[in-house]
């Protein structure tokens, strides 16, 4: 896939420029990217699992793309002339095979379930050479039930470490407040709290928790909560969306170390440093 990465806040080259998948990624870890970048860039990174030579009465191919369908993964099959390799299942990137397993593997993970439901990313243990590639599930949702679910995984998560950043945005601080009991908890915890909000009017009183108000489009727009692990990479975790269009938001959620990472370097260095 090839998209538009528009850079308004980075130093990157010809910003607006269609760019490819792999040149993107270079650039990911070159270049401070914007919220909706990071999107983006997430969005773009679409990888394709090839079933090779499945029997003609199998389900695989369609069974797997039911199973993958919030993750950022085309699912297709492909045949040869000589009908070789026979069940085998390759995960790709551009032209880069990341991950080749027996078709059995598949079969056994969707009879018996490894994406977490209801949860956050994947729990990758026994099926890890294939799903430590699909970290990442990308949505458009309606819902706020939803998302208000996966960011309170991600807060949890980080209540029961006990430790590392959370880093949290909800458009405005009416939205915060609403989570105030919450966050009061929160607070106690050993975790440093860090919250991003535009102004509406209403004061954020919250102890144990760094507020900072923002009065800007991007802070206005984006819905995050962001957890660093405390350090640990099992830990980590990140939702991440965009108002599109009223009470309409596109994004994903993670548990990719280096996505999660990404989201809260630029949130360091755009919000909490560069301000007294």
């Amino acid at each position: 896939m090839v998209f538009a990465v528009k850079n308004e806040t980075s130093s990157a080259p010809n910003a607006g420029v269609a760019l490819s998948n792999s040149y993107v990624r270079r650039l990911v870890t070159r270049y401070r990217m914007a919220l909706s970048e990071i999107i983006s860039f997430v969005e773009g990174n679409e990888k394709t699992l090839v079933v090779f030579n499945p029997p003609a009465d199998s389900t695989l191919v369609s069974d797997l793309r039911d199973y993958f369908a919030t993750q950022n993964v085309a699912v297709t099959s492909r045949r040869t002339a000589s009908g070789e390799p026979e069940g085998v299942v390759v995960l790709r990137l551009d032209d880069e095979v990341l991950a080749a397993v027996p078709a059995e593997q598949l079969e056994e993970l969707i009879a018996g379930g490894a994406l977490r439901q209801p949860g956050v990313g994947i729990d990758d243990t026994p099926y890890h050479e294939i799903l430590t590639h699909l970290k990442e599930t990308t949505f458009t949702s309606s819902s706020k039930a939803r998302m208000i679910e996966i960011s309170h995984e991600i807060e949890d998560r980080a209540l029961r470490v006990d430790d590392g950043r959370l880093y949290t945005g909800f458009q405005y601080a009416s939205k915060l407040d609403d989570q105030h009991d919450r966050y009061r908890r929160l607070g106690t915890t050993g975790v440093d709290i860090h919250t991003f909000t535009a102004p509406d009017g209403t004061p954020i009183e919250i102890d144990g928790i760094t507020h900072h108000s923002i009065d800007n489009t991007e802070i206005e727009r984006s819905w995050f909560v962001v957890f660093d692990g405390g350090g640990d990479n099992a830990y980590k975790t990140a939702l991440l969306a965009t108002e599109r269009s009223p009470n309409s938001f596109y994004g994903f959620w993670s548990d990719d170390p280096g996505i999660v990472d990404r989201i809260g370097d630029y949130l360091d260095s755009a919000y909490i440093k560069a301000r007294p």
